[in-house]
């Protein structure tokens, strides 16, 4: 019996040994199939309630967290603007800033220096204006000129540190409480002397001599 070999000498050797286009295109499905397992994956773990996915914060407390700093110490008083368009906040820190209630800024007024109670709260005074504000600073209270921040006047009468103050518009008179257990009571009216209870009450004329009949004091 003869054994009879054929030989194909046209084509390329190396050729035989590359995968077939069958072979690619079955290996190209696999590849295009994992990619969309994975694909599939990663959007599943893109929707919430999927997989481990970092959360969100509440817009109040990222807001919280974004808030600018007032005081550097403890925040002792605040008090709002009859028109409810700005805030007063007093510190430890014996600062006093305004800020724009609508926008939440600082308005950057410069109020001059000034000597704040540490341990305790106070309260703050704005006339109906407003265009002063009355402050207790220790044994005196200092009125400021909202905008500017310009000392106005300074009163003098306790002995002791204030801790409150009320501005009345229509009485036009700035009451101040203290620790030496009197109230006064600041008018530009005619002074005069007025005994109630165990409380003295003073009516005093402001210090300042241009005063003008305006101004709530």
């Amino acid at each position: 019996m003869i054994n009879v070999f054929i030989f194909n000498f046209d084509q390329d050797p190396l050729n035989s040994l590359q995968p077939s286009s069958s072979s690619k295109i079955y290996s190209a499905q696999q590849r295009t199939g994992k990619s969309k397992k994975q694909s599939h994956k990663l959007h599943k773990s893109q929707i919430p309630g999927h997989g481990h996915i970092q959360q969100r914060l509440h817009p109040g407390l990222s807001s919280s967290q974004n808030c600018a700093t007032a005081h550097y110490g403890a925040v002792t008083g605040l008090r709002t603007t009859t028109d409810g368009m700005y805030l007063l906040s007093s510190g430890s820190d014996s600062r006093l800033r305004l800020w724009d209630i609508d926008s939440g800024c600082n308005t950057l007024v410069n109020f001059e220096a000034m000597r704040l109670q540490t341990s305790k709260p106070l309260q703050l005074a704005v006339t109906e204006d407003p265009s002063l504000v009355f402050i207790p600073c220790m044994a005196s209270i200092k009125a400021y000129n909202l905008w500017s921040g310009m000392t106005f006047q300074t009163f003098r009468g306790h002995y002791e540190p204030v801790n409150c103050c009320y501005c009345s518009a229509q009485e036009q008179e700035l009451y101040t409480g203290s620790n030496d257990m009197q109230i006064l009571v600041w008018s530009p009216s005619t002074p005069a002397f007025t005994e109630m209870g165990s409380h003295v009450y003073y009516y005093c004329t402001v210090l300042h001599p241009a005063v003008s009949p305006e101004i709530s004091l």
